[in-house]
């Protein structure tokens, strides 16, 4: 009896002690986010009631927020900052809105960011919520306080759940605020929030992410809305403001006369004039008035035709006054055509279609260049804006068809005006200074300022096209060179058109590169909705990348190993589709993934294999290294695709 109560005493103690090597070994079996410690949120809220002093102007009671981060961690503070997502604060005492006054931050460089400064709270930070006498009575206060987290390899927002009972205390009995270590802070946040109380509470915004709007549909969906609020605007000149054809007509003429002296029109009406100028020192008075005649005429009706084929195009499509010019191709084109005609006023070649060479005299000005230079003139107008023709485009493009054309037909005959009235008593050509050796140095002073006019143009192109377009510039210099060696008298006929016709291949060539160019294709992330995961689960290889724009470590990781470059070649070699899952904003469903995958801390990259091994992910998790990335797409996918997968460093 005695040996068996011996026995039995000698297993209980061999069973005790290897309780903790079991616990030891199933807590190490554990996936690492199953743990209890990584379960628990970077912050943590403690709350407490104060009373306040008799007459005090914020309120009778205080409610006192602590906010607690995790060693390690550390919340974005409230207050602008060039990195992470302030704190807010959604907090109600019955029907009134509670106002949380937030201290001010912490300033310290980005730890992932150095360039960047970020306002922080760490440790414990006091967040102070007054309590009116009406507030008092509401049964309790209520709410949820939201604050961004990070630590040195991962971020995360947490939600704070806030109720406090009010109802039924008795405020006598509370401790005095005034006896708190943290007054003089309160006092200061009070006194600044009474003096502008819009500031006390700011709703914290972050580039590219949408503000909230809690208006819902009648099925309980969101509804998409608009923060732009109702406008009444009031203009600083009422009387150019338009309401009528007759005043839009005669403003959109004095609009139209206006816009040859803006700087987008005026290097190329410069030219023309002093084409006139030579015309007017020709032989022949009567020959010299024809040429001023037809040339004059058929330039002004170049211009009134671009204008009305500009109001149907506009018309037709609804595009605003010079928004074609947001077609990069448009843009290379007339860059071209502007460096070509610069090329030809320095001498390089004569250009036989449009010709502003002042030397040429009477030949240059031809019906067909006269009209094209008028169209050009016409086209370089656009994308500038004078006096009188906004309140003209403000109203005119609101209308009908027919009322476009009329009004865009008074602003071309007002710009054409003046050529008009030189073509219809060209004796007022007497009035030009007479011509001279000083138009050489305008002609080519004029060449510069077209190529400067280039620059505009290429200034409004994405920064991929420029390289391509300055190649169609240079291949165009270069076609004119040839094409001015073209018409040396001691070549040969068929020399001479070979010569021309490689001229015209290489500029051709040129610009036909620079309007097909485009950037080798990139990986595309494809966005994550959970429709668009459960149709690729098991039948692609996913890989799903929790990211936010709160979450600088997540930014960190984009710009350095999430590359373009190393995510075509990785998509390429492995058919892998990249989902980006964004977190800005709390979305249900994607959090509830994140969570099932382990995880309470973003970033995170989850890897799903095709086929039967799809619900069993692998999770990298926090910051990683391109090499570990690539590590991780081997063992996840290395077994299907039958090779290992390399990203190509830049």
């Amino acid at each position: 009896m005695r040996a068996t109560k011996i026995q039995t005493l000698f297993l209980v103690l061999l069973l005790l002690s290897w309780l903790p090597i079991t616990a030891a070994t199933s807590r190490a079996a554990l996936p690492e986010a199953a743990k209890p410690t990584e379960e628990l949120l970077p912050a943590s809220l403690e709350t407490a009631l104060y009373r306040l002093p008799e007459g005090d102007p914020s309120g009778k009671v205080l409610a006192v927020l602590t906010l607690v981060s995790a060693p390690g961690w550390h919340a974005y503070a409230v207050g602008p900052a060039a990195s992470g997502q302030s704190a807010q604060a959604s907090l109600r005492a019955g029907d009134a809105t509670a106002v949380a006054l937030f201290p001010p931050g912490t300033p310290q460089p980005d730890t992932l960011q150095p360039d960047k400064n970020v306002l922080v709270y760490e440790g414990k930070t006091t967040i102070f919520v007054p309590i009116s006498e009406t507030m008092f009575h509401a049964p309790a206060l209520t709410g949820t306080m939201r604050v961004f987290s990070c630590s040195a390899t991962s971020c995360w927002p947490s939600t704070l759940p806030v109720s406090i009972p009010l109802s039924g205390r008795d405020a006598q009995s509370l401790p005095p605020a005034e006896s708190a270590p943290w007054w003089p802070l309160f006092s200061a946040l009070r006194s600044a929030a009474l003096a502008m109380p819009s500031a006390a509470c700011p709703e914290p915004t972050h580039p590219g992410v949408p503000r909230h709007d809690a208006r819902q549909d009648a099925a309980g969906k969101a509804a998409p809305s608009s923060d732009i609020p109702d406008l009444t605007p009031r203009f600083f000149t009422p009387a150019l403001e338009v309401s009528g054809l007759l005043k839009a007509a005669l403003l959109a003429f004095l609009a139209g006369l206006i816009l040859n002296f803006m700087p987008c029109v005026l290097p190329v009406v410069s030219l023309k004039l002093s084409g006139l100028l030579a015309i007017s020192g020709e032989e022949g008075k009567a020959e010299r008035r024809r040429i001023l005649r037809e040339h004059n005429f058929f330039f002004a009706l170049g211009i009134v035709l671009y204008f009305l084929l500009l109001s149907l195009v506009l018309g037709a499509f609804g595009l605003a006054w010079g928004e074609m010019f947001q077609s990069s191709a448009l843009a290379v084109v007339v860059a071209t055509v502007l460096f070509a005609l610069s090329l030809s006023l320095f001498g390089v070649f004569h250009l036989p279609v449009v010709d502003l060479k002042i030397s040429s005299g009477g030949r240059g000005h031809t019906r067909r260049g006269a009209f094209l230079t008028g169209m050009l003139t016409t086209l370089l107008a656009t994308p500038c804006s004078g006096p009188f023709l906004g309140g003209v485009l403000a109203w005119t493009l609101l209308q009908p068809l027919p009322v476009v054309m009329t009004v865009f037909a008074a602003i071309g005959l007002g710009m054409a005006s003046p050529y008009g009235v030189l073509a219809m008593w060209p004796r007022l050509v007497r009035f030009l200074p007479r011509p001279g050796a000083w138009m050489q140095g305008l002609e080519k002073a004029m060449a510069f300022l077209l190529a400067a006019t280039c620059l505009y143009f290429l200034a409004l192109l994405p920064s991929h096209r420029v390289l391509p377009a300055l190649l169609a510039l240079w291949a165009t210099g270069l076609g004119a060179f040839i094409f001015g060696k073209s018409g040396h008298l001691a070549r040969g006929r068929l020399q001479r058109l070979g010569m021309i016709a490689a001229a015209l291949v290489i500029t051709g060539g040129g610009l036909a590169f620079a309007l097909t160019y485009a950037p080798a294709a990139q990986a595309q992330w494809v966005e994550y909705t959970p429709e668009a995961f459960a149709e690729r689960l098991g039948k692609d290889n996913l890989v799903l990348d929790f990211t936010a724009d709160w979450c600088p470590t997540c930014k960190l990781l984009e710009r350095t190993v999430l590359t373009p470059d190393r995510l075509t070649s990785w998509s390429g070699q492995g058919k892998v589709v990249f989902m980006k899952v964004d977190l800005t904003r709390q979305t249900p469903p994607a959090m509830a993934l994140l969570r099932a995958l382990g995880s309470q801390s973003i970033p995170v990259a989850a890897f799903f294999p095709a086929g039967s091994e799809a619900k069993s992910p692998l999770v990298l998790r926090d910051l990683y290294t391109a090499r570990q990335f690539e590590q991780a797409l081997d063992e996840a996918f290395g077994k299907l695709t039958g090779k290992r997968l390399e990203a190509k460093n830049p």
